[in-house]
């Protein structure tokens, strides 16, 4: 007896005999023929692999057949069992048939609910990732533009910034200028007062013009206009750092394109190191040039003096060495002038 053939093989259409209207790639195009081909080679493996293992139970099913027809038919079986194992055999054959046919009917099912779902989900994805694209554009144009505006409000409060600086710097060497010119006045009085009373006194007691008189009144204004150019100095080459500093920044660099030309002139000639006016008395020697920046005072003394230099102290062509003259040194606290004689020294009444 043989067993019944069953065709366990899939038919697919091809494209050419396939209706146009029934075919999937008439109906999509582009990025969408792509997406259901490669859902339909999935679903075909699918099917494929569940075809397998559904001949693999067929191939055992029929094992168990062949076994039970030799059973059945072996010469030592009794003639009474012969239809019983024939009953049984056809109707195990036929359960696992119809088995078969609700396991199809069931994969067929399976395949169109997963190529609707396939296809909802590709829809679905589609419609995110336009959504995501706008997102993402309107988020870039969002951030240029708060870039651009926080941009225009950092330049603007440093452009606010450096134009309170420069008019602060401003005001202040303004300031220092009028105090500058005020002591110088008042030392050109202080000088008028102390001539006319050492001439004075030259007349009335008919002495020397070196005399000690005077020499407290001359050494107070002496040491007042020292203290003064000093202070003077130091504020004047704080002022001309700071300045320098402004001026290297890259934000006062652009933000002075929007001073007005006069402000800038200003700010250019305000850089430069104000050049005090020091008074001096009449007949006082020149004052030595104050050092350049990154030189000593011992550099700076190696100089040539303008004058002739006198005969070395304590030599016989030279004068008495005072005592003030003779403790002052080069190395003293002394900025740019140099130690002063004392009055009743004879240099320190001889023109030059």
């Amino acid at each position: 007896m043989e067993s019944p053939q069953v065709d366990d093989d899939i038919c697919i259409l091809k494209h050419e005999t396939a209706c146009v209207a029934e075919s999937p790639v008439a109906m999509c195009s582009g990025d969408e023929s792509v997406a259901s081909h490669f859902a339909l080679v999935t679903a075909y493996e699918d099917i494929k692999k569940r075809l397998r293992d559904t001949e693999k139970e067929n191939t055992v099913l029929r094992k168990r057949v062949k076994q039970l027809e030799d059973k059945l038919f072996r010469p030592e079986a009794p003639p009474s069992e012969g239809p019983q194992y024939m009953n049984k055999a056809f109707s195990a054959y036929r359960g696992i048939y119809m088995e078969n046919q609700d396991l199809q009917a069931e994969l067929n099912k399976l395949k169109k609910e997963r190529a609707e779902s396939e296809k909802i989900l590709t829809e679905q994805l589609q419609t995110k990732e336009l959504e995501v694209l706008q997102l993402r554009s309107e988020m870039e144009t969002s951030q240029v533009m708060k870039s651009l505006n926080e941009t225009q409000d950092y330049w603007h409060v440093n452009r606010e910034g450096s134009e309170v600086q420069i008019h602060t710097l401003q005001d202040e060497v303004q300031r220092l200028r009028l105090e500058n010119s005020h002591l110088h006045t008042l030392c050109t009085r202080r000088q008028d007062v102390s001539e006319s009373s050492v001439k004075n006194d030259e007349i009335q007691k008919g002495a020397p013009p070196y005399c000690s008189y005077s020499r407290p009144a001359v050494m107070s204004v002496y040491e007042d206009v020292r203290s003064e150019v000093f202070r003077l100095h130091t504020l004047v080459r704080n002022q001309s750092e700071l300045m320098k500093k402004l001026r290297n920044r890259p934000v006062l660099k652009r933000a002075s394109s929007a001073l007005p030309v006069q402000c800038l002139d200003d700010v250019e000639k305000n850089h430069s190191p104000v050049r005090a006016p020091i008074p001096r008395p009449p007949s006082a020697p020149p004052l030595h040039v104050a050092p350049p920046p990154g030189t000593s005072y011992a550099e700076n003394w190696k100089e040539a003096w303008p004058l002739n230099r006198p005969s070395p102290l304590g030599s016989p062509a030279g004068p008495p060495v005072p005592p003030q003259h003779a403790a002052s040194s080069l190395d003293d606290g002394s900025w740019s002038i140099p130690a002063h004689p004392s009055p009743d020294h004879p240099l320190f009444w001889q023109p030059y």
